[in-house]
């Protein structure tokens, strides 16, 4: 289920001038991820939590590696108005599912990865927006382009520069 991170190979939603809508780009990253649990037999809060998580996932241009997992964790941290409080939602027990099925080395390659590449880079990406996208609340951007979302709130998305380029 893991997406190339190479700009080769990237999706509409994650280019960083996509013409496609919001809605557009999460119908797209769900055609991607065939095998993500969109509200079957999730609770509640676990539909909230993913509808507003796979949002950004799209919004931030991000597929579903786990290096894109970190970067939409610290994006929604720090470069949403969800803050904090959407650590909540990665305790529910259908996020704990999903990260039981996760293998020990690739969680620990990743997290070398995110310590001296992702979460500086995040962060300052976070920093440097104009405005935080709206956790919870962003129903109005669905039929704006992704590309005049991302100029709106000043958000580069992940892999619009790799290694070693500028931010």
């Amino acid at each position: 289920m893991k997406l190339p991170n190479s700009s080769v190979n990237m999706h509409a939603f994650e280019q960083q001038d996509s013409p496609q809508t919001l809605a557009e780009g999460v119908a797209e990253y769900y055609r991607l991820n065939p095998g993500l649990a969109q509200g079957r037999g999730m609770s509640p809060e676990a539909q909230e939590f993913f509808r507003c998580h796979d949002a950004v996932h799209v919004v931030y241009g991000c597929g579903n590696a786990l290096n894109d997992e970190a970067i939409v964790k610290l994006s929604s941290l720090f470069g949403s108005t969800g803050g904090f409080g959407i650590l909540r939602g990665y305790q529910l027990h259908e996020s704990l599912e999903i990260y039981k099925k996760l293998r020990v080395i690739d969680v620990l390659l990743s997290i070398v990865q995110s310590v001296f590449f992702l979460i500086p880079r995040t962060l300052v990406r976070c920093a440097r927006q104009r405005s935080r996208w709206p956790w919870n609340n962003f129903e109005q951007y669905l039929r704006i382009p992704l590309r005049d979302i991302r100029k709106e709130f000043g958000i580069r998305v992940a892999h619009a520069a790799g290694p070693g380029t500028s931010l």
